[in-house]
């Protein structure tokens, strides 16, 4: 407080700034908090914030059944004016059911997951 800022208790951020401020250096967050650490200060530091806004996971069994059972099917079924499914379409259909824009990594491995990446196709059109 006696630098000006509103808590008691230190960010790395804010001790970042004053070591950048005072000798010209900047340290990354996670040296902040080793040196914090190594002169026994670290009692006077924020805790580093937790992470809450991960994306839902597709990896649960009931999610695998679906892809699976969705895979066999036409995609037209779902909606979609083709005879074959590839990564896209398949990423399309689970944004509608779970509501996340997963990677084409991440739908690639769900579908491998289910055992049916074989289904899906390279073919564009």
């Amino acid at each position: 407080m006696a630098h000006g800022y509103e808590t008691e208790l230190w960010r790395n951020g804010d001790v970042q700034k004053l070591i950048k401020e005072k000798f010209g250096v900047y340290h990354s967050a996670g040296h902040v908090r080793t040196v914090v650490g190594k002169l026994g200060m670290d009692h006077r530091m924020r805790s580093p914030k937790q992470r809450t806004d991960k994306k839902p996971s597709a990896m649960n069994d009931e999610t695998l059944a679906w892809v699976a059972a969705t895979l066999r099917e036409s995609p037209r079924a779902h909606g979609i004016e083709s005879d074959h499914w590839t990564n896209a379409r398949l990423r399309t259909v689970l944004h509608r059911r779970v509501g996340v824009d997963y990677s084409r990594g991440y739908v690639w491995e769900i579908a491998a997951r289910a055992g049916v990446a074989d289904l899906l196709t390279r073919r564009r059109g």
